[in-house]
Protein backbone atom coordinates (compact mmCIF):
# COMPACT_ATOMS: atom_id res chain seq x y z
CA UNK A 1 0.00 0.00 0.00
CA UNK A 2 1.50 3.31 -1.05
CA UNK A 3 1.28 6.05 1.53
CA UNK A 4 1.17 8.81 -1.08
CA UNK A 5 -0.47 8.17 -4.47
CA UNK A 6 -0.28 11.64 -6.00
CA UNK A 7 1.60 14.79 -5.05
CA UNK A 8 1.55 18.33 -6.42
CA UNK A 9 4.19 20.79 -5.26
CA UNK A 10 2.58 24.10 -6.15
CA UNK A 11 5.22 26.31 -4.50
CA UNK A 12 8.33 25.26 -2.63
CA UNK A 13 11.86 26.68 -3.05
CA UNK A 14 12.31 26.88 -6.84
CA UNK A 15 9.59 24.34 -7.64
CA UNK A 16 6.36 25.51 -9.30
CA UNK A 17 3.32 23.35 -10.08
CA UNK A 18 5.25 20.08 -10.17
CA UNK A 19 2.84 17.14 -10.54
CA UNK A 20 3.92 13.62 -9.52
CA UNK A 21 1.10 11.28 -10.46
CA UNK A 22 0.64 7.54 -9.78
CA UNK A 23 3.59 7.24 -7.43
CA UNK A 24 5.14 3.83 -6.86
CA UNK A 25 6.61 2.02 -3.89
CA UNK A 26 10.04 3.04 -5.19
CA UNK A 27 10.30 6.50 -6.78
CA UNK A 28 13.51 7.71 -8.41
CA UNK A 29 14.07 11.39 -9.24
CA UNK A 30 16.54 12.32 -11.98
CA UNK A 31 17.37 15.50 -13.87
CA UNK A 32 20.13 17.98 -14.52
CA UNK A 33 21.76 19.93 -11.70
CA UNK A 34 19.43 22.45 -10.06
CA UNK A 35 16.33 20.79 -11.52
CA UNK A 36 14.81 20.51 -8.03
CA UNK A 37 15.40 16.87 -7.04
CA UNK A 38 16.47 17.60 -3.46
CA UNK A 39 13.74 20.21 -3.13
CA UNK A 40 11.15 17.51 -3.87
CA UNK A 41 12.46 15.48 -0.92
CA UNK A 42 12.28 18.58 1.30
CA UNK A 43 8.72 19.33 0.22
CA UNK A 44 7.69 15.76 1.04
CA UNK A 45 9.32 15.86 4.48
CA UNK A 46 7.35 18.99 5.45
CA UNK A 47 4.15 17.64 3.87
CA UNK A 48 4.42 14.53 6.08
CA UNK A 49 4.79 16.66 9.25
CA UNK A 50 2.96 19.82 8.20
CA UNK A 51 2.49 21.33 11.69
CA UNK A 52 5.85 20.36 13.20
CA UNK A 53 8.06 23.45 13.46
CA UNK A 54 11.14 21.33 14.17
CA UNK A 55 10.60 19.41 10.92
CA UNK A 56 10.58 22.70 9.02
CA UNK A 57 13.72 23.95 10.75
CA UNK A 58 15.58 20.66 10.30
CA UNK A 59 14.55 20.58 6.64
CA UNK A 60 15.89 24.11 6.17
CA UNK A 61 19.20 23.14 7.80
CA UNK A 62 19.63 19.76 6.15
CA UNK A 63 21.78 20.97 3.26
CA UNK A 64 24.21 22.70 5.62
CA UNK A 65 27.06 21.38 7.74
CA UNK A 66 26.22 21.84 11.41
CA UNK A 67 29.37 23.81 12.22
CA UNK A 68 28.60 26.42 9.55
CA UNK A 69 24.81 26.62 9.66
CA UNK A 70 23.11 29.92 8.99
CA UNK A 71 20.53 31.21 11.45
CA UNK A 72 17.04 29.68 11.51
CA UNK A 73 15.66 32.78 9.82
CA UNK A 74 18.21 32.83 7.03
CA UNK A 75 17.77 29.10 6.35
CA UNK A 76 13.97 28.95 6.65
CA UNK A 77 13.26 31.88 4.34
CA UNK A 78 14.69 30.07 1.31
CA UNK A 79 12.12 27.29 1.60
CA UNK A 80 9.53 29.95 0.70
CA UNK A 81 9.31 31.38 -2.83
CA UNK A 82 9.33 35.13 -2.39
CA UNK A 83 6.14 37.13 -2.72
CA UNK A 84 7.25 40.54 -3.94
CA UNK A 85 3.75 42.00 -4.04
CA UNK A 86 2.49 44.27 -1.25
CA UNK A 87 5.87 44.29 0.46
CA UNK A 88 6.78 47.99 0.78
CA UNK A 89 9.04 47.54 3.83
CA UNK A 90 11.34 45.14 1.98
CA UNK A 91 10.67 42.38 4.50
CA UNK A 92 10.88 38.90 3.06
CA UNK A 93 7.46 37.28 2.56
CA UNK A 94 6.73 33.92 1.03
CA UNK A 95 4.49 30.89 1.05
CA UNK A 96 4.64 27.19 0.26
CA UNK A 97 1.81 24.97 -0.92
CA UNK A 98 1.83 21.19 -1.37
CA UNK A 99 -1.19 18.97 -1.98
CA UNK A 100 -1.53 15.24 -2.22
CA UNK A 101 -3.63 12.12 -1.83
CA UNK A 102 -3.06 8.55 -0.73
CA UNK A 103 -3.80 5.80 1.77
CA UNK A 104 -1.65 6.99 4.66
CA UNK A 105 -2.16 5.53 8.13
CA UNK A 106 -0.17 6.15 11.28
CA UNK A 107 -0.78 4.11 14.45
CA UNK A 108 -4.22 3.19 13.17
CA UNK A 109 -5.28 6.81 12.47
CA UNK A 110 -5.65 8.22 9.01
CA UNK A 111 -3.01 10.78 8.05
CA UNK A 112 -5.42 12.31 5.59
CA UNK A 113 -3.49 15.49 4.70
CA UNK A 114 -4.65 16.78 1.33
CA UNK A 115 -3.13 20.28 1.54
CA UNK A 116 -0.18 21.73 3.42
CA UNK A 117 0.36 25.48 3.35
CA UNK A 118 2.87 27.67 5.13
CA UNK A 119 3.43 31.43 5.13
CA UNK A 120 6.57 33.23 6.26
CA UNK A 121 6.72 36.97 6.95
CA UNK A 122 9.67 38.86 8.40
CA UNK A 123 9.48 41.88 10.69
CA UNK A 124 11.70 44.09 12.83
CA UNK A 125 11.25 45.20 16.43
CA UNK A 126 13.11 46.66 19.39
CA UNK A 127 15.29 44.01 21.02
CA UNK A 128 13.55 42.30 23.93
CA UNK A 129 10.05 43.40 22.98
CA UNK A 130 8.82 39.78 22.89
CA UNK A 131 11.19 38.35 25.48
CA UNK A 132 9.46 35.65 27.55
CA UNK A 133 6.26 36.32 25.62
CA UNK A 134 3.97 33.75 24.07
CA UNK A 135 1.85 36.32 22.25
CA UNK A 136 2.02 36.77 18.51
CA UNK A 137 3.91 39.83 17.32
CA UNK A 138 1.46 42.57 16.29
CA UNK A 139 2.58 44.57 13.26
CA UNK A 140 0.07 47.31 14.13
CA UNK A 141 1.88 47.97 17.41
CA UNK A 142 5.32 48.60 15.95
CA UNK A 143 7.28 51.00 18.12
CA UNK A 144 7.20 54.04 15.81
CA UNK A 145 7.12 56.46 18.74
CA UNK A 146 10.10 54.97 20.57
CA UNK A 147 13.52 56.45 20.10
CA UNK A 148 15.36 53.58 18.40
CA UNK A 149 18.74 55.33 18.15
CA UNK A 150 19.95 53.72 21.36
CA UNK A 151 18.13 50.43 20.96
CA UNK A 152 19.08 47.38 18.98
CA UNK A 153 16.73 46.41 16.16
CA UNK A 154 16.00 42.70 16.12
CA UNK A 155 14.76 40.78 13.10
CA UNK A 156 12.13 38.08 13.36
CA UNK A 157 9.51 36.20 11.38
CA UNK A 158 5.96 34.99 11.78
CA UNK A 159 5.54 31.42 10.54
CA UNK A 160 2.04 30.06 10.03
CA UNK A 161 1.62 26.35 9.28
CA UNK A 162 -1.72 25.08 8.04
CA UNK A 163 -2.97 21.64 6.98
CA UNK A 164 -6.27 20.52 5.49
CA UNK A 165 -7.29 16.92 6.12
CA UNK A 166 -9.91 14.77 4.48
CA UNK A 167 -11.55 11.83 6.24
CA UNK A 168 -13.96 9.26 4.87
CA UNK A 169 -17.30 9.24 6.69
CA UNK A 170 -19.75 6.36 6.40
CA UNK A 171 -23.45 6.96 6.95
CA UNK A 172 -26.20 4.36 6.92
CA UNK A 173 -29.74 5.16 5.92
CA UNK A 174 -32.72 2.87 5.49
CA UNK A 175 -31.72 1.93 1.96
CA UNK A 176 -27.93 1.56 1.91
CA UNK A 177 -24.63 2.68 3.31
CA UNK A 178 -23.25 5.87 1.87
CA UNK A 179 -19.74 7.31 1.95
CA UNK A 180 -18.73 10.94 1.99
CA UNK A 181 -15.63 12.93 2.83
CA UNK A 182 -15.26 15.49 5.57
CA UNK A 183 -12.60 18.19 5.46
CA UNK A 184 -11.02 19.82 8.52
CA UNK A 185 -8.37 22.49 8.86
CA UNK A 186 -5.76 22.89 11.58
CA UNK A 187 -3.05 25.50 11.97
CA UNK A 188 -0.11 26.53 14.16
CA UNK A 189 1.61 29.91 14.44
CA UNK A 190 5.17 30.55 15.59
CA UNK A 191 7.40 33.56 16.22
CA UNK A 192 11.05 33.03 15.29
CA UNK A 193 13.58 35.64 16.38
CA UNK A 194 17.05 35.96 14.98
CA UNK A 195 19.66 34.12 17.08
CA UNK A 196 17.07 33.10 19.68
CA UNK A 197 15.01 30.04 20.48
CA UNK A 198 11.35 29.75 19.57
CA UNK A 199 9.16 32.17 21.49
CA UNK A 200 6.19 29.81 21.41
CA UNK A 201 5.95 26.06 21.04
CA UNK A 202 2.62 24.56 20.05
CA UNK A 203 1.56 21.09 21.14
CA UNK A 204 2.45 18.26 18.81
CA UNK A 205 -0.10 17.34 16.18
CA UNK A 206 -1.49 13.90 15.37
CA UNK A 207 -1.48 14.84 11.68
CA UNK A 208 1.81 13.30 10.71
CA UNK A 209 3.28 10.49 8.70
CA UNK A 210 6.53 8.81 9.72
CA UNK A 211 9.30 10.18 7.53
CA UNK A 212 13.09 10.15 7.59
CA UNK A 213 15.63 11.81 5.31
CA UNK A 214 19.07 10.39 4.55
CA UNK A 215 21.45 12.94 3.05
CA UNK A 216 24.78 12.13 1.36
CA UNK A 217 26.51 12.73 4.72
CA UNK A 218 23.97 11.39 7.24
CA UNK A 219 25.97 8.22 7.80
CA UNK A 220 29.01 10.32 8.77
CA UNK A 221 27.42 12.76 11.21
CA UNK A 222 24.49 11.00 12.88
CA UNK A 223 24.89 8.51 15.75
CA UNK A 224 24.16 4.84 15.06
CA UNK A 225 23.92 3.07 18.49
CA UNK A 226 20.42 4.37 19.29
CA UNK A 227 19.11 3.21 15.91
CA UNK A 228 20.81 -0.14 16.35
CA UNK A 229 19.28 -0.75 19.79
CA UNK A 230 15.79 -0.22 18.40
CA UNK A 231 16.57 -2.51 15.47
CA UNK A 232 17.75 -5.30 17.79
CA UNK A 233 14.44 -5.22 19.66
CA UNK A 234 12.55 -5.52 16.39
CA UNK A 235 14.43 -8.67 15.46
CA UNK A 236 15.92 -6.98 12.42
CA UNK A 237 19.55 -7.44 13.32
CA UNK A 238 20.28 -10.42 11.08
CA UNK A 239 18.82 -8.67 8.05
CA UNK A 240 21.08 -5.67 8.70
CA UNK A 241 24.13 -7.92 8.89
CA UNK A 242 23.05 -9.54 5.63
CA UNK A 243 23.08 -6.14 3.92
CA UNK A 244 26.43 -4.80 5.15
CA UNK A 245 28.14 -8.15 4.51
CA UNK A 246 27.60 -7.39 0.82
CA UNK A 247 30.38 -4.84 1.24
CA UNK A 248 32.57 -7.20 3.29
CA UNK A 249 31.81 -10.94 3.41
CA UNK A 250 33.80 -11.40 6.64
CA UNK A 251 31.40 -9.33 8.75
CA UNK A 252 29.82 -11.69 11.30
CA UNK A 253 27.93 -9.61 13.82
CA UNK A 254 27.19 -6.17 15.28
CA UNK A 255 27.49 -5.22 18.94
CA UNK A 256 27.25 -2.10 21.09
CA UNK A 257 29.88 -1.77 23.81
CA UNK A 258 28.84 0.19 26.91
CA UNK A 259 25.21 0.37 25.67
CA UNK A 260 23.96 2.26 28.74
CA UNK A 261 26.78 4.80 28.89
CA UNK A 262 27.17 8.17 27.24
CA UNK A 263 30.07 6.90 25.13
CA UNK A 264 28.38 3.84 23.65
CA UNK A 265 29.93 2.75 20.35
CA UNK A 266 28.86 0.39 17.61
CA UNK A 267 31.33 -2.34 16.72
CA UNK A 268 31.55 -4.93 13.96
CA UNK A 269 32.56 -8.51 14.73
CA UNK A 270 34.88 -9.43 11.84
CA UNK A 271 36.42 -12.82 11.00
CA UNK A 272 39.88 -11.38 10.45
CA UNK A 273 39.90 -8.13 12.40
CA UNK A 274 37.92 -9.26 15.45
CA UNK A 275 35.95 -6.58 17.34
CA UNK A 276 36.46 -3.45 15.27
CA UNK A 277 34.82 0.00 15.52
CA UNK A 278 32.53 0.90 12.65
CA UNK A 279 34.78 3.89 11.90
CA UNK A 280 37.52 1.49 10.76
CA UNK A 281 35.41 0.43 7.79
CA UNK A 282 34.72 2.34 4.60
CA UNK A 283 31.88 4.76 3.97
CA UNK A 284 29.97 2.09 2.06
CA UNK A 285 29.47 -0.12 5.13
CA UNK A 286 28.39 2.79 7.29
CA UNK A 287 26.07 4.14 4.58
CA UNK A 288 24.27 0.81 4.07
CA UNK A 289 24.09 0.27 7.82
CA UNK A 290 22.47 3.67 8.29
CA UNK A 291 19.91 2.98 5.54
CA UNK A 292 19.04 -0.41 7.03
CA UNK A 293 18.63 0.90 10.57
CA UNK A 294 16.44 3.73 9.32
CA UNK A 295 14.10 1.34 7.48
CA UNK A 296 13.80 -0.75 10.64
CA UNK A 297 12.18 2.12 12.55
CA UNK A 298 10.09 3.45 9.64
CA UNK A 299 7.34 0.88 9.17
CA UNK A 300 4.40 2.27 7.15
CA UNK A 301 6.33 5.48 6.55
CA UNK A 302 8.27 7.47 3.98
CA UNK A 303 12.03 7.16 3.36
CA UNK A 304 13.80 9.98 1.52
CA UNK A 305 17.34 9.34 0.24
CA UNK A 306 19.34 12.06 -1.47
CA UNK A 307 21.94 10.67 -3.91
CA UNK A 308 21.05 7.02 -3.45
CA UNK A 309 24.35 5.69 -4.80
CA UNK A 310 26.59 7.64 -2.40
CA UNK A 311 29.54 5.54 -1.08
CA UNK A 312 28.22 2.28 -2.59
CA UNK A 313 30.61 0.55 -5.00
CA UNK A 314 29.22 -0.20 -8.45
CA UNK A 315 29.47 -3.97 -7.92
CA UNK A 316 27.41 -3.70 -4.73
CA UNK A 317 24.60 -1.62 -6.25
CA UNK A 318 22.40 -4.50 -7.45
CA UNK A 319 22.54 -6.69 -4.30
CA UNK A 320 22.17 -3.62 -2.07
CA UNK A 321 19.17 -2.30 -3.99
CA UNK A 322 17.60 -5.76 -4.12
CA UNK A 323 17.75 -5.80 -0.33
CA UNK A 324 16.39 -2.25 -0.17
CA UNK A 325 13.41 -2.97 -2.45
CA UNK A 326 12.62 -6.20 -0.59
CA UNK A 327 12.52 -4.54 2.83
CA UNK A 328 10.73 -1.41 1.67
CA UNK A 329 7.98 -3.74 0.50
CA UNK A 330 7.99 -5.85 3.68
CA UNK A 331 7.97 -2.82 5.99
CA UNK A 332 5.55 -0.92 3.74
CA UNK A 333 8.03 1.93 3.37
CA UNK A 334 7.59 4.18 0.36
CA UNK A 335 10.93 5.32 -1.01
CA UNK A 336 11.80 8.57 -2.79
CA UNK A 337 15.41 8.80 -3.94
CA UNK A 338 17.47 11.11 -6.13
CA UNK A 339 20.38 10.07 -8.31
CA UNK A 340 22.73 11.39 -10.99
CA UNK A 341 23.96 7.91 -11.91
CA UNK A 342 22.74 5.86 -14.87
CA UNK A 343 24.26 2.76 -13.25
CA UNK A 344 22.04 3.41 -10.23
CA UNK A 345 18.96 3.65 -12.45
CA UNK A 346 19.83 0.33 -14.10
CA UNK A 347 20.53 -1.37 -10.75
CA UNK A 348 17.29 -0.23 -9.10
CA UNK A 349 15.42 -1.29 -12.26
CA UNK A 350 16.97 -4.76 -12.10
CA UNK A 351 16.25 -4.99 -8.36
CA UNK A 352 12.54 -4.18 -8.73
CA UNK A 353 10.16 -7.05 -9.36
CA UNK A 354 6.54 -5.91 -9.57
CA UNK A 355 5.60 -3.45 -12.31
CA UNK A 356 4.13 -1.23 -9.60
CA UNK A 357 7.35 -1.13 -7.58
CA UNK A 358 9.34 1.44 -9.53
CA UNK A 359 8.57 4.79 -11.13
CA UNK A 360 11.16 7.21 -12.48
CA UNK A 361 10.47 10.95 -12.76
CA UNK A 362 12.72 13.20 -14.84
CA UNK A 363 12.44 16.79 -13.63
CA UNK A 364 12.64 19.61 -16.15
CA UNK A 365 12.58 23.30 -15.20
CA UNK A 366 10.44 25.39 -17.52
CA UNK A 367 9.92 29.16 -17.43
CA UNK A 368 6.78 29.09 -15.31
CA UNK A 369 6.73 25.60 -13.81
CA UNK A 370 8.63 22.40 -13.11
CA UNK A 371 7.58 19.46 -15.25
CA UNK A 372 8.01 15.76 -14.52
CA UNK A 373 8.31 13.16 -17.27
CA UNK A 374 6.98 9.91 -15.77
CA UNK A 375 8.44 6.54 -16.76
CA UNK A 376 6.81 3.49 -15.20
CA UNK A 377 8.81 0.32 -14.71
CA UNK A 378 7.70 -1.31 -17.95
CA UNK A 379 8.53 1.70 -20.11
CA UNK A 380 11.77 2.40 -18.26
CA UNK A 381 12.85 -1.21 -18.80
CA UNK A 382 12.13 -0.99 -22.52
CA UNK A 383 14.06 2.27 -22.89
CA UNK A 384 17.08 1.06 -20.95
CA UNK A 385 17.29 -2.69 -21.60
CA UNK A 386 16.09 -2.79 -25.21
CA UNK A 387 17.02 0.61 -26.60
CA UNK A 388 19.81 1.74 -24.25
CA UNK A 389 18.45 5.28 -24.16
CA UNK A 390 19.52 8.01 -21.77
CA UNK A 391 16.69 8.71 -19.31
CA UNK A 392 18.23 11.21 -16.90
CA UNK A 393 17.91 14.31 -19.11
Amino acid sequence: MRNIDNLTIHRFRGLRDLILEDLGQINVLVGVNNSGKTSVLEAISTYCNPLDILEWINTAWRREIKSSRKSKLESLKWLFPQNSENNPDNFYQGETFVSGSGNSFVYGNSFGAVESKATYEEFEQIWGATENSNEEYDRENQVDEIDTDNNEIQRGANLRLEVTTEQKVNTIDEEKQRSSYKRDRESREFIIMENEGLLNRAKSSTIKLSVNTITPISHKIEPLPKLFTQTTFQGFKQEVIELISMMDSEIIDLEILDPTGKNSRLYIIHKTLGITPISAFGDGVRRLLFIALTIAKLKDGILLIDELETAIHTEALLPSFSWLVKWCRKMNVQLFATTHSLETVDAILAASESENDLVLYRLEQQKTQTQAVRLDQKRLGRLREELGQEVRW
